[in-house]
């Protein structure tokens, strides 16, 4: 595998110096306070708009409890996050002179490649899938709910566009940008494996409930390889647009037809993606080994020991994980058992 993103300047010894030890440390807190700034400006974006608009969001709930989301709120919900992590690359890259036409590099590129890396990142969305829900049924097996993820958009025309264009164009090339642009390009600097890993569970953590992580973290890792193997941007935001646009599609037919239907669909959908993506993952096994980079005791030493001590990527995480587990609410034996039921039927 090759990967065009320059290497962080080393002593060339296996155990890192001082000053290696402070430029590589310098090099993860810079990504920590890229990290930092994102979550910050997503925060301050919310309170403006929130100030500003005021009376447009609406406080209406459906029969079952859940909060219906309209238009304004949906706009806030899915543009904030986006807006933030734009700003912060832009702001990143002119700082630290990242050339962004180089991060959308056609070189190693062909259709073959993307066609390829799209079907496998769909099977590794499945498998996030599939983790998602078993994490789901033992999450709430053991008494605890999500409430903050419990709502319903509302079924209007200006939402919709809204879910649509958010969901499929502006979230994955703002996710883009930010994670791999920044966050795996800067991590892989020191190790390729490492920033693949820890790009992919920064990336799921950001999600902000341990449900999202699952998933985000299993598909966070398709992204990662795909465009370090290929040094382009590309195929993360082609694959990222590929599962946000199937995962639309039963949302759309839930809201315009019927939840049955969406259901049928949303199977369908879910087993060609598993049939293709398998048949293209043991295709290219066969062709050419799929193998993570190495990662020798040269990388274990300039990766964990350092980044662990490194206060912008220890206060970024903590805040993480703190969304994380502070949206988790105990539920009563009644709704345990409804949850519980319904958690079976999804595994079932």
């Amino acid at each position: 595998m090759m990967y065009s993103y320059p290497p962080y300047p080393t002593d060339n010894g296996i155990i890192p110096g001082q000053a290696e030890k402070k430029r590589i440390r310098k090099l993860y807190n810079s990504t920590g306070l890229a990290l930092i700034l994102q979550y910050a400006l997503t925060y301050a974006i919310v309170i403006i708009a929130v100030l500003i608009m005021g009376d447009l969001i609406s406080e209406e709930y459906n029969e079952e409890g859940s909060r219906i989301v309209g238009f304004a709120e949906a706009a806030l919900m899915f543009c904030a996050p986006a807006a933030s992590s734009i700003i912060t690359f832009f702001i990143y890259s002119a700082w630290h002179r990242i050339s962004i036409p180089k991060l959308f590099s056609t070189e190693k590129l062909t259709a073959g490649y993307i066609g390829k890396s799209t079907l496998i990142t769909l099977l590794f969305y499945q498998a996030g899938m599939l983790l998602m829900l078993i994490t789901f049924a033992i999450v709430t097996t053991l008494g605890y709910s999500i409430p903050s993820l419990d709502y319903e958009l509302d079924n209007d025309i200006r939402t919709t566009v809204m879910d649509v264009f958010t969901s499929i164009i502006l979230a994955p090339i703002a996710e883009e940008l930010f994670f791999r642009g920044i966050v795996l390009k800067q991590l892989s600097k020191v190790s390729l494996r490492f920033g693949i890993i820890m790009s992919a569970i920064l990336f799921g953590l950001m999600h902000g409930n341990i449900f999202q992580f699952v998933m985000a973290t299993t598909v966070g890792i398709a992204f990662a390889y795909a465009d370090a193997k290929a040094d382009s941007l590309i195929p993360s935001l082609i694959g990222h647009m590929a599962v946000n646009l199937t995962a639309s599609i039963p949302q759309l037919i839930e809201l315009n037809f019927s939840e049955e239907l969406a259901s049928g669909v949303s199977f369908i959908i879910a087993a060609i993606q598993v049939v293709l993506g398998a048949v293209m993952l043991l295709y290219v096994i066969r062709r050419s080994r799929i193998t993570l980079p190495s990662y020798t005791e040269y990388h274990k030493q300039r990766t964990l020991p350092i980044i662990i001590t490194s206060a912008a990527m220890i206060i970024i995480t903590v805040i993480y994980l703190y969304d994380l587990f502070s949206c988790l609410e105990k539920v009563d034996t009644e709704q345990l058992g409804e949850i519980t039921e319904a958690a079976a039927g999804f595994i079932l």
